[in-house]
């Protein structure tokens, strides 16, 4: 893998793009920032990082070849590389937060973002956004978020830990298999009732049950009736303030 170190950029996933359309010649690159002025969250989110002091990165994985509709399978595959690099530092209570967030407890500590290449029906290569909270201490106007020093009191080289996570996320992407079971026992909430509220502020208890192939969340009703919401169509409540 090809890794290409950046002071500022606007977004490495943008850096990213440009640079595949320009050169054929690396099917994995891996691209840190020092600071992103333009960082980008799933369904147009922005990230924001304070320089120096977090992960900031986009990965590359070219000859992908798979049908347009395994995109979630990816996504859960990645999720799974996140929780491979930081398993050794021994975070605690590392869960994933449907559909890609990354949590220490009920906090945020990070949150990954699949940009598919399609030809036709075809997946052919990915672009995957990293953003994980490494060093910053503060998060004054993100009531949810912490980051790994928080938690552990330790403080964290960024580029090492970056080249392990961007080599898990191609070994876990190049896998011939999703570890589908790995990824829900990991899930926030998974059989427990949980709070959640739908796209018009509307209240409910339910049970989380599983997540379909389409990405779609399940849960269970008090009446044995299931419910699958696509994103953005229902939050957590615990994190409704960090929408």
């Amino acid at each position: 893998m090809l890794f290409i170190r950046l002071s500022s950029i606007d977004s490495t996933s943008s850096f990213l793009k440009q640079w595949v359309q320009q050169t054929k010649a690396h099917n994995a690159i891996g691209v840190l920032a020092e600071y992103q002025t333009n960082g980008r969250g799933r369904m147009g989110n922005a990230w924001h990082a304070e320089r120096g002091l977090n992960l900031t990165a986009s990965v590359y994985l070219g000859n992908i070849s798979l049908q347009n509709n395994a995109l979630f399978e990816i996504n859960k595959r990645v999720c799974l590389a996140v929780l491979d690099t930081l398993k050794p530092l021994h975070i605690p209570d590392v869960k994933l937060k449907w559909p890609n967030d990354i949590l220490s407890g009920n906090k945020k500590i990070g949150g990954i973002l699949v940009e598919p290449i399609l030809r036709g029906n075809t997946i052919t290569d990915v672009v995957i956004g990293c953003g994980i909270n490494v060093n910053q201490t503060g998060f004054p106007e993100l009531p949810c978020a912490t980051s790994l020093r928080n938690v552990t009191g330790e403080t964290y080289a960024i580029e090492p830990l970056f080249e392990t996570l961007a080599k898990n996320i191609e070994h876990s992407v190049r896998a011939p298999i999703t570890e589908n079971k790995r990824y829900l026992t990991s899930l926030y909430g998974l059989d427990e009732v949980c709070e959640f509220e739908r796209k018009d502020g509307t209240p409910f208890l339910a049970t989380l049950t599983d997540v379909a192939q389409d990405g779609k969340l399940v849960v269970e009703h008090s009446d044995g009736t299931q419910e699958c919401f696509e994103e953005k169509t229902l939050v957590f409540t615990a994190f409704v303030r960090c929408r």
